[in-house]
């Protein structure tokens, strides 16, 4: 049997096929996730504009108004969650997380405003986002760095909203802090 004039593959060779193997592998799964949380930035994109236009209009409401949407929110999510994963024919356990994840944020920011009472409605929304962008820019050191560039767009609107434009806190937070996550819903989107 004769074979071919085939050149031997060295160990510099597979070494760098087997990371360009890694790459890609690591890009791909990247992008997956990406598209897999583009949904939820939509979503809570429109919470967002919701929950700050209606306070701007009905202040005197403004905690009742993010109760309700934050609460149809997270029902959206497991809705989201729960339908991705039966297409995906996976297990539901995300839909549980979801509502942990939920439950345990309305505890840390009830616990937290009880220690420290904000003095002002602007203070509370700005810790809620500030924290929203935390856990933004902290999912993006293992998702993706378009997580964190979210996460530091949100924090640096609402500082920018809290301290430079107080009078128009609420619909700059709705427009811009919600348009930055409607932005970044298609930017996950796209490869």
């Amino acid at each position: 049997m004769k074979y071919r004039n085939t050149p031997l593959l060295n160990q510099e060779d597979a070494r760098q096929a087997l990371d360009s193997i890694a790459a890609t592998a690591q890009r791909s799964t990247t992008l997956y996730r990406y598209e897999q949380a583009s949904p939820y930035f939509f979503l809570w994109g429109a919470v967002w504009v919701l929950g700050y236009g209606s306070s701007d209009l009905w202040s005197a409401q403004a905690g009742w108004i993010w109760m309700v949407l934050d609460a149809i929110g997270v029902a959206v999510s497991i809705y989201i969650a729960q339908t991705d994963r039966a297409r995906r024919s996976a297990g539901s356990a995300v839909a549980l997380r979801i509502a942990g994840m939920g439950f345990s944020l309305c505890v840390f920011f009830a616990a937290t405003f009880a220690v420290m009472t904000p003095s002002s409605g602007k203070q509370v929304s700005t810790f809620i986002t500030l924290t929203v962008a935390l856990a933004y820019v902290l999912v993006g050191l293992w998702a993706g760095l378009r997580w964190t560039v979210a996460g530091v767009a949100v924090a640096a609107l609402a500082l920018l909203a809290y301290f430079y434009v107080p009078a128009y806190f609420n619909t700059w937070m709705g427009f811009v802090g919600g348009g930055v996550l409607g932005l970044t819903g298609h930017w996950l989107r796209r490869v």
